[in-house]
C-alpha cells in the first residue's frame, strides 16, 4: 500500500514537471481565423510550446490531460494584430512641442514601455516603430525580447532621418548634410536590425 502511495505521489510529481505544462487550451470563444473563414462559435485552441497545435470545437477536440485550461467564453479570438506604423515615444497628446521638451527624459524608462503594453492589451502582437530615439527604441525592444517588460514584437527604425531637425528634436530626428552625411545616418541605424 506504501509504495502504491509513493508510486502515485511520484505520478503526480513527475506529472506537474512534464510537458504536458507547457499546453494550454483556450476554450469557448468564437474562433475568427483571419482569413475571412465562418468563425468558430465554442472553439477549443489547443497551444503547446507558443505554437498552435490543433484548433476545433467543444465536444470535438479533447483537451490534453494536464493542460492549462483558458476560458474565452463571451470573448472573440483572432490572429495578433500588426500595426505599421507606430511611435512608442509618443503617448495620448497633441502639443509636440510641450511633449517632447516634457517627457524625452522619460521615454525610454516609462513612456515607451507603457505604449507597447498598450499595444500588445489591444490585440497587436508586432509593430514597427517608424521614429524614436535610436538607443532607447533598441533597449526597450531588447527588454521586450527578453520578457523583462511586457510589449509586442517590436521592429524599429531609429531616428527620423531628414533635412534638418525641428527646434529641440535632435534626439530622434537626425538632419542631413548631403548624400555622405545620409549614409552616414543610417548606416548608424543598422543595429535597429539586430
Amino acid at each position: 500500500m506504501k509504495s502504491t502511495k509513493f508510486l502515485s505521489l511520484l505520478f503526480l510529481i513527475i506529472s506537474f514537471n512534464s510537458p504536458a505544462q507547457n499546453l494550454k487550451a483556450l476554450v469557448g470563444g468564437t474562433l475568427i481565423d483571419g482569413f475571412g473563414g465562418t468563425p468558430i462559435r465554442n472553439s477549443v485552441i489547443i497551444i503547446e510550446n507558443e505554437r498552435i497545435k490543433s484548433i476545433g470545437q467543444v465536444g470535438s477536440l479533447a483537451i490534453p490531460a494536464g493542460a492549462e485550461v483558458i476560458s474565452t467564453e463571451g470573448m472573440s479570438v483572432l490572429p495578433g494584430l500588426w500595426d505599421m506604423h507606430v511611435h512608442l515615444m509618443l503617448n495620448g497628446h497633441s502639443d509636440y512641442t510641450h511633449w517632447d521638451s516634457t517627457y524625452i527624459d522619460v521615454f525610454e524608462s516609462v513612456i515607451m514601455p507603457s505604449s507597447a503594453h498598450q499595444l500588445l492589451m489591444a490585440g497587436v502582437t508586432s509593430a514597427r516603430d517608424l521614429g524614436a530615439p535610436l538607443e532607447a527604441s533598441i533597449n526597450v525592444r531588447n527588454r521586450i525580447n527578453k520578457g523583462e517588460i511586457p510589449g509586442p514584437t517590436i521592429y524599429v527604425s531609429g531616428p527620423f532621418i531628414q533635412k534638418a531637425p525641428y527646434p529641440n528634436t535632435e534626439a530622434f530626428r537626425w538632419g542631413v548634410n548631403g548624400a555622405a552625411d545620409a549614409r552616414a545616418k543610417v548606416k548608424k541605424t543598422r543595429r535597429c536590425r539586430s
